[in-house]
């Protein structure tokens, strides 16, 4: 009945943002960012999966903001039931490429400027340069 909807309660929206693309740029151009990252780390036994030839490139006031709403890393870390795979698989079906080292899995984005960053799925913690325990050899990259 339309009157009863008037007195019901309203449902409490809950602020959702999507982390959109500022652009893109070609595999050809991220597959150099990365290989340059990778040189620098001094790993040279990585696989690149880029997805696409328009590989995204997201702002990083962007990807800041969409992980301060995100609640990705206020789940329960549980060993080998929801741990960093679950994490970053988590953030990766959200649009946030992957990266899977000898120790851990996290995440990734280029920005506007072609800089690489790092994300720490657990943490929201974003740096341009993976810490000692997260591995310093790379696995895999895989883009969105």
């Amino acid at each position: 009945c339309w009157l009863s909807n008037l007195f019901r309660p309203k449902e409490k929206s809950k602020e959702t943002w999507q982390l959109k693309p500022a652009g893109t740029i070609d595999a050809n151009l991220m597959s150099s960012i990365l290989l340059d990252k990778l040189e620098e780390m001094k790993d040279d036994k990585v696989e690149l999966y880029l997805a696409d030839y328009a590989c995204k490139v997201y702002r990083k006031d962007d990807v800041v903001k969409f992980l301060v709403l995100d609640e990705t890393d206020k789940i329960a870390c549980i060993a080998e039931e929801q741990d960093c795979d679950d994490f970053a698989a988590e953030l990766y079906g959200k649009g946030i490429p992957l990266i899977w080292t000898t120790a851990h899995a996290l995440n990734w984005f280029i920005d506007e400027n072609n800089t690489l960053w790092f994300i720490e799925p657990q943490t929201d913690k974003i740096a341009r340069n993976l810490e000692n325990w997260q591995g310093w050899d790379a696995r895999f990259f895989l883009s969105r």
